[in-house]
């Protein structure tokens, strides 16, 4: 059970200042066979100490030996060969952390914080990386799970994992109150509500009223038109007025992305055990 605090997402470009909004895939999240406490930390730098002041070591020889005196495992250490990173920081978590800054990883940590394993995505892409994200994992016991009682508000949603991807169907209310379901991908690196051009019309959206911009995706800028969806619904609760960034079909590679200024209202938790998303409003 990944349970994510929207709030720690921070993002570069507001969706509604002049700057170019940034839509960016999220990292893929593993899918884990048992519930762990994790952080989630891209490669972005975490400033907890200077380049000048940092030993230089080679990453592959320094995380294998973190990796023996602590015991925990490594995955994807051949992203790392050749690689050359910083030997600092006080805890082996610092010290993971510093020695990967350059790349996106994850560092799986037991219920005492200690470090369980560390799996490397790849290297992080200069200037696109996100900020450094902190998700929280708790580990409630059968007992607290089993007397857990629904929290007001609460919304839960079935997911559909496509590899390490999550898809929720949602329903786009249309510019006349009518609801249009449609299946979109958890997306936490998109700033914004993303949706295929094709979809304009069907949500009675005027072209006229639409803002051209351009934005960032994976493929490099392209056009975007952007908008007001009068309202998204999820499950019996709806979000009204929601902006949304409209690409083309063919831009956009999937059949919309649910982006941060959705998420952000809710404490997130993804269940991969029972396949389901829930959602706490703030």
């Amino acid at each position: 059970m990944v349970s994510a605090n929207c709030r720690q997402f921070p993002r570069e470009h507001n969706i509604m200042a002049p700057n170019p909004i940034r839509i960016c895939p999220s990292i893929a999240v593993p899918l884990l066979q048992r519930i762990l406490p994790v952080l989630f930390v891209w490669g972005c730098g975490s400033g907890l100490a200077t380049t000048a002041e940092a030993a230089q070591v080679d990453v592959a020889e320094e995380l294998e030996r973190l990796a023996s005196v602590h015991g925990f495992e490594v995955r994807g250490e051949e992203h790392v060969q050749d690689a050359i990173g910083r030997a600092e920081g006080d805890t082996p978590y610092q010290q993971v952390r510093l020695l990967l800054e350059n790349f996106d990883h994850i560092i799986l940590q037991g219920p005492q914080g200690e470090i369980e394993r560390v799996i490397v995505l790849g290297m992080a892409m200069p200037g696109q990386a996100p900020p450094k994200t902190v998700i929280h994992v708790d580990e409630p016991t059968d007992e607290e799970q089993a007397e857990a009682e629904p929290i007001p508000g609460q919304i839960e949603l079935p997911t559909v994992r496509n590899g390490n991807q999550h898809s929720v169907r949602v329903s786009l209310e249309t510019s006349n109150g009518k609801r249009v379901e449609r299946a979109l991908l958890i997306d936490t690196g998109a700033d914004t509500l993303v949706l295929p051009g094709s979809m304009i019309a069907a949500l009675g959206i005027a072209e006229s009223g639409l803002r051209k911009r351009r934005v960032q995706t994976a493929n490099g800028q392209v056009q975007a038109r952007i908008g007001k969806l009068p309202g998204l619904w999820l499950g019996d609760q709806k979000v009204a007025d929601v902006e949304v960034a409209f690409l083309e079909d063919d831009k956009l590679g999937s059949s919309g992305l649910l982006g941060m200024n959705v998420l952000s209202r809710y404490q997130m938790t993804i269940d991969d055990e029972h396949d389901k998303l829930t959602l706490i409003r703030r």
